[in-house]
């Protein structure tokens, strides 16, 4: 079903670009909006007689993957083939270092009736272009089977595009709903098609472990065995090592980067249920037991499996919701606790301690947060020590980070961790509560007007917002339809608030140019929230 557009929405927009034609307008509708769109008169017939001409090597697999984008509802599998010029018709790819103020994933697409040349510095800003190109095509080329009596045309455009932000991303929680692989690869294709460009996996929590670690086999042979948020069991309900590597090559083909979150010391009810020794007195429970020191071990061994399967140089720890009870009552961890109470923090250590927020996370407890920021700060210079950059919950923060931390701080419990974050020159990412979270029931108008940097962030410190991005947490989503009935149209508002310029961000635009967008995830059989029928 398509998804629903406020019937109080105009359908045409209004004094925006006044130049350009009424017919031209309606053909371009395109999410996330580009910076700067140039019609023209004229369009771009595609034949079985163009071919796709990759000027520079480095492109070769994305002129394939474009190829293979067009065939099924074209019946047309396009050349792709090398070239050192131009040759009508023809769809050029081409690297062009003029083209670097645009940045590693801006690009500039020019289209005649002779040609579509997409230009870009960098083989990402080129896939994007792709991206956009596809958008410029009728509605129908999104079918998966060959459709007839269409002329497969593209509106006469320049247009020259760059993204606001460097991380847009979205999360998805196979730790308490598993999804398959193929599930996987499915929605890493939709966050390309709206040039999201980072993937969070949630692979581990109390309900269940989801990635191979060959040194500690019992994490998946029971770990992943646990029941799940609907009370159900399963036998392989986690990813080898193999899918895995299939799944990371996937997505940089798409230039989608996974991040790969294993959750410590909170949320690590499935760890300690496969190894009990890892949890205060050998009972499982939600939070390890940090006061000893096969806790760091096993942490460790976790992580460099982990960093040997993903590139990413991004990974997250996660580091939030940690419970006080059970660590108050462990022989082990309240004498630490007792101790780090009566001794100050090393001058190189600073913390900030976030407003209280009802609505998010659990309230701040200090004994907590000194026990778990030894704990973090280990892990922190752990993966420094092996070229990777920690990600956590914004309640890192709050145990302290040492001032020389090239963490990354997701902050979520209020627009105070963000500038909490960047006031310690921290790199953060804006995925606030409930605007971002995807399973609330937020409202699209809601999601879209949300505003990344805070009105009152000091102008040197903007530049630490390096992301946005949209968390569909899993304990309410037994089933792929429902992860997608609940991600979209929302996701398709947090892809442009990423991408687009704020000044060219409008809603009314945007619904305009939802509709049509929609109707393109119809055709591949995407579930989206929807009061009206889809229009045909």
């Amino acid at each position: 079903m398509g998804c629903f557009i406020p019937a109080a929405i105009a359908v045409v927009l209004s004094g925006v670009m006044a130049t350009r034609s009424v017919a031209a307008e309606a053909a371009i509708q395109i999410i996330p909006q580009p910076r700067s769109i140039q019609p023209a008169a004229g369009s771009f017939v595609l034949t079985p007689t163009t071919a796709i001409l990759v000027i520079s090597p480095e492109l070769a697999s994305v002129g394939r993957y474009l190829a293979d984008l067009l065939a099924p509802a074209t019946g047309i599998k396009l050349d792709v083939r090398q070239a050192g010029g131009s040759e009508a018709p023809s769809i050029v790819l081409q690297l062009d270092q003029a083209l670097a103020d645009l940045g590693r994933e801006g690009y500039a697409l020019e289209c005649t009736p002779e040609a579509v040349t997409i230009r870009a510095a960098n083989p990402a800003g080129v896939f994007y272009g792709v991206q956009t190109l596809r958008q410029l095509f009728p509605i129908r080329i999104e079918s998966r089977q060959q459709v007839e009596g269409i002329a497969w045309t593209v509106p006469c455009v320049s247009i020259k595009d760059q993204p606001r932000f460097q991380w847009r991303g979205y999360l998805l929680d196979p730790a308490r709903h598993f999804r398959t692989k193929e599930e996987i690869m499915h929605l890493i294709d939709l966050l390309a098609m709206q040039k999201l460009n980072v993937m969070q996996l949630h692979l581990t929590d109390d309900q269940g472990w989801r990635i191979e670690i060959k040194k500690h086999p019992e994490l998946t042979a029971t770990g992943a065995r646990l029941a799940d948020c609907s009370g159900k069991k399963g036998e392989h309900w986690f990813y080898r090592q193999e899918d895995i590597r299939e799944l990371v090559a996937y997505a940089a083909n798409r230039q989608v980067t996974l991040v790969p979150e294993i959750e410590m010391p909170g949320h690590s009810g499935a760890a300690t249920a496969s190894y009990p020794a890892l949890a205060c007195g050998g009972t499982p429970s939600s939070a390890l037991c940090v006061s000893q020191e096969r806790t760091f071990e096993f942490a460790r061994d976790v992580l460099d499996e982990v960093l040997a399967l993903f590139p990413s140089p991004l990974v997250h720890i996660g580091a939030d919701e940690v419970t006080p009870a059970r660590w108050r009552a462990c022989p082990q961890c309240k004498p630490q606790m007792d101790k780090l109470a009566q001794t100050a923090l090393p001058a190189e250590v600073t913390p900030f301690r976030l407003p209280a927020n009802p609505m998010a996370g659990v309230p701040f407890q200090e004994d907590v947060a000194r026990l778990q920021g030894e704990f973090v700060r280990r892990i922190d210079q752990y993966l420094t020590s092996k070229g990777r950059r920690m990600v956590g919950w914004d309640e890192i923060l709050e145990g302290g980070l040492r001032t020389d931390s090239r963490a990354v701080v997701m902050a979520w419990r209020g627009a105070a961790a963000v500038s909490g974050a960047a006031g310690r020159k921290l790199d953060v990412v804006v995925t606030l509560h409930p605007d971002l979270y995807l399973d609330n029931a937020t409202r699209l108008e809601q999601t879209y007007a949300f505003e990344p940097v805070p009105s009152d962030l000091p102008a040197g410190q903007e530049a630490r917002v390096i992301g946005v991005q949209g968390n569909m947490w899993g304990e309410a989503t037994p089933t792929i339809q429902r992860v997608e009935e609940q991600t979209f149209p929302r996701l398709c508002a947090i892809a442009e608030t990423g991408w687009s310029a704020r000044n060219n961000r409008n809603f009314q635009g945007f619904t305009t140019r939802l509709a049509s967008f929609c109707r393109r995830l119809d055709l591949l059989g995407v579930r989206q929230t929807s009061r009206e029928p889809s229009p045909k």
